[in-house]
């Protein structure tokens, strides 16, 4: 039996110069948003921010939605089956404080034009699906 692991990540989407944030996952060898598993008593939130901040070195704010006006919530909980095991992954939307790319964790990382995105053989259609929609929920 594979164990559960549960993981926060975030779009990271600059809506100013329409971009999002990927990193190559040579685990699963494809292009996914930033992420990682929560660690201790971190919320989800807190692991999509530093998860992203570690693996690119971009700050980041979550952003909606929001029931309350005041606290931001997923924008979905996905299951994924994958050679790291049974993922619970709690995604958000967010956008950059910070835009300069650092590769502490020796992965792959760009910002991604939104309009030539389509074009990108090598990233999955449900991602780019997801920040096409995100992009025109947020903007």
């Amino acid at each position: 039996m594979i164990e559960r692991q549960y993981c926060a990540s975030a779009y990271t989407i600059d809506f100013e110069n329409k971009k999002v944030l990927l990193m190559y996952n040579k685990k699963l060898n494809k292009w996914l948003q930033p992420g990682g598993h929560i660690e201790g008593k971190e919320t989800p939130e807190e692991t999509a921010k530093r998860e992203t901040f570690e693996e690119t070195g971009i700050e980041i704010k979550i952003i909606g939605p929001t029931f309350d006006n005041r606290k931001y919530h997923p924008i979905a909980i996905e299951r994924y089956i994958n050679k790291v095991g049974d993922m619970i992954d709690i995604q958000f939307v967010a956008i950059p404080i910070t835009k300069k790319l650092l590769n502490d964790e020796n992965n792959k990382t760009m910002w991604f034009s939104i309009e030539n995105l389509e074009t990108q053989e090598d990233i999955e259609d449900d991602i780019k699906n997801k920040v096409k929609a995100l992009f025109e929920k947020y903007k």
